[in-house]
């Protein structure tokens, strides 16, 4: 068993490692600021080249896929030549690996856009409001082997990414425009084209509707006896579907209680009682 050195000897010890540490950290104190410049500079570099691409270049380019390769080389590129240049700066020699890795670089980038298409995805990002087998709500994590969905009640779903891949998937933020659909049943004594007009007057009213894709639109899609079915409808952002449509529905009843023309229908049900009479 080892004899344990005195106290004194063990203080003695820690304060030479304590020397001997900082000795060299003032001896590499040069290269490790430098070292931290390249990689602030490089990380300030790919931040300007993502923000400008963002606003300057995505939205006026068709094809995604080409340009978001090309970038992403660009990125790979930057810290590349960042990995290379500290590695120069702490006397490592980077002659014999710096072509190698920038042509590593630009084959992989060809590698990738063609391979892209062939790679399974998830058809929805984080921050898209989706429903998956039942479940409704906002992504909030992906991962490898899960996808998280913070529902509208509070709560946080966790679903297999495997079965998420194998579900029905309903993504309502892939196009920036949602459809508010209403349906009123009227008499069929109503004056259905004044009940047109109502749809159209109080959804054009409301400054969350929008004329694109197409404006608003009335239809009837069913006429029985106890009245007609007619099917309204506009479109409207993403972000303004919940607020519009129960904004719309209220105006909409409002509307038809106050024009004596237009009267809502309410379920029957008629009852024939035979009585047979036996002499």
């Amino acid at each position: 068993m080892a004899e344990e050195l005195p106290i004194e000897e063990q203080i003695d010890e820690i304060a030479d490692t304590t020397f001997l540490i900082f000795d060299k950290l003032g001896n590499y104190g040069a290269q490790i600021a430098g070292s931290l410049y390249l990689v602030v500079g490089a990380m300030l570099v790919i931040f300007l080249i993502h923000r400008l691409a963002g606003k300057l270049i995505y939205p006026h380019i068709k094809n995604k896929r080409f340009i978001r390769v090309l970038f992403g080389t660009l990125y790979v590129m930057v810290l590349v030549i960042m990995a290379l240049l500290i590695l120069d700066r702490i006397g490592v020699p980077v002659e014999g690996i710096a072509h190698l890795a920038l042509a590593g670089v630009l084959i992989g980038s060809v590698v990738v856009f063609f391979m892209v298409p062939f790679i399974p995805k998830l058809p929805f990002f984080i921050g898209h409001t989706v429903e998956i087998g039942g479940i409704f709500g906002t992504v909030s994590a992906i991962d490898v082997f899960r996808v998280t969905i913070k529902q509208f009640d509070g709560t946080s779903v966790t679903l297999p990414t495997a079965m998420v891949m194998a579900s029905t998937i309903k993504n309502f933020s892939e196009i920036p425009h949602r459809r508010v659909e209403i349906m009123i049943s009227v008499n069929n004594d109503s004056d259905l084209e004044q009940t047109r007009r109502t749809f159209i007057e109080v959804m054009g009213a409301d400054s969350r509707v929008l004329e694109e894709p197409i404006p608003p639109a009335t239809h009837i899609v069913n006429a029985n006896a106890s009245g007609v079915d007619m099917l309204a409808f506009c479109w409207v952002k993403n972000e303004d579907w919940f607020s519009a449509r129960t904004d719309l529905w209220l105006k909409m009843v409002h509307a038809f209680n106050d024009d004596e023309r237009i009267s809502m229908s309410l379920p029957q049900q008629e009852i024939f009682v035979h009585s047979d009479v036996q002499s």
